[in-house]
């Protein structure tokens, strides 16, 4: 099933790196995206840097995002007039991974096997980290010689990355200190991990930052006091594996995991106690056998909640269409529907901060992790296409 193959993935990336709301059918706009994207196709043949047609209302910020439309994956941005696109980084290697710093826009990427920081407007390309002589055939390459996933912390002082564990690096200092290291098991059958770390979302407070602890087996996350680079505590779960979608409350005291597949993992949301790891479902298998699937989840400053949803009496044979969702904290009480329209083939989304508006990512036919970019608001605006390729999106300052 498709809904299996997908959670699986998401797992993989771990491992390696009330009120019930009726399901409704996919709806009529879901054809129109498809149509709009189609349309669009020739506007990627504009040279960069030159807009096209604005979109109706200013986006909050800058968006970047990974294409390879130059021929190899390259970190790209579209200006807040949702129309204007320029390439920001031309490396002769693709593009592994990179994040932006929402303080004041720089750049960090790996490419090559190499950690670069680059200013916001492309200049003072500087190199952090160089293990490009690594040989990527290497059995325990991935384990011990891969850099990948920078991560800047919220207040843009600090870089976390992996590189055979956890690091991190002062920014007004550039001293790299590292945490973590990865504990590797070599037999003659070759190399497994029995704690892999990678970095996931920072808090709000610069002090914790959510990891991903990959085994050879299971996978599980913890959160990280980065003071002392002391776990609190694990997350709690009833299988050992854990997928997909994880956001920050704005209080820094919790996080939201949500799931929108069926398979090795169970459907739903759940929250997470940063202190003491407690576990509060908000949203599981019902009574009755109610499927209820709650994706990409966003919890705003007055404790309401955002997130896309969809239910099912039966376990579907592919991925139900989503419908972008309002509730209480509790993820139930007033759950209302934002938009009359439902989003297939979710590869990845963006809300902004106050929830007004989401970028959708679905994915191209051809099951590549790239795809279109839907702009969606939540108070009912026609929707509109942004971009015909683009994965890894992320907010500018």
């Amino acid at each position: 099933m498709v809904l299996l193959r997908r959670a699986t993935a998401f797992i993989l990336i771990f491992l390696i790196s009330g009120c019930n709301y009726p399901s409704k059918p996919p709806a009529p706009t879901v054809d129109l995206v498809a149509t709009a994207v189609t349309g669009t196709l020739a506007a990627e043949d504009i040279p960069t840097g030159q807009a096209t047609n604005s979109v109706d209302f200013p986006l909050p910020h800058t968006v970047f995002f990974i294409s390879d439309t130059s021929g190899s994956a390259q970190v790209w941005r579209l200006e807040a007039d949702g129309a204007t696109k320029s390439r920001f980084t031309v490396e002769p290697e693709a593009i592994d991974s990179y994040d932006v710093s929402r303080l004041d826009g720089s750049i960090s990427y790996v490419t090559n096997n190499q950690l670069y920081l680059v200013d916001t407007d492309g200049s003072e390309r500087r190199l952090l980290v160089d293990n490009s002589a690594a040989d990527p055939v290497a059995a325990d390459y991935f384990y011990r010689q891969r850099i990948s996933d920078p991560r800047f912390s919220p207040n843009g002082r600090y870089l976390v990355y992996s590189f055979n564990g956890l690091w991190i690096l002062d920014l007004s200092t550039y001293q790299a200190t590292q945490l973590l290291v990865n504990e590797i098991e070599e037999t003659e059958s070759g190399v497994s991990p029995v704690a892999f770390y990678t970095p996931l979302v920072w808090a709000p407070d610069n002090q914790k930052i959510v990891v991903a602890i990959g085994e050879s087996e299971n996978s599980r996350l913890s959160f990280l006091n980065l003071s002392d680079a002391q776990f609190l505590t694990d997350f709690e779960t009833s299988n050992g594996l854990f997928c997909c979608q994880i956001v920050w409350a704005p209080d820094g005291d919790s996080v939201l995991v949500g799931s929108p597949y069926i398979g090795l993992i169970e459907p739903g949301l759940w929250r997470y106690d940063a202190n003491s790891g407690e576990l509060t479902e908000l949203v599981g298998v019902g009574e009755g056998g109610l499927f209820e699937f709650v994706g990409w989840p966003l919890q705003l400053a007055d404790g309401s909640l955002r997130y896309f949803y969809t239910s099912s009496t039966e376990i579907p044979a592919a991925d139900l269409p989503l419908f972008m969702m309002s509730s209480d904290g509790d993820g139930v009480s007033h759950r209302a529907e934002l938009r009359p329209d439902s989003f297939s083939n979710i590869g990845e989304i963006l809300w902004a901060d106050d929830g007004l508006l989401a970028l959708i990512v679905q994915l191209n036919p051809s099951g590549d992790i790239s795809g279109s970019v839907v702009l969606a608001h939540s108070d009912g605006h026609q929707l509109q296409i942004l971009l015909s390729d683009a994965q890894q999106l992320k907010w500018g300052p």
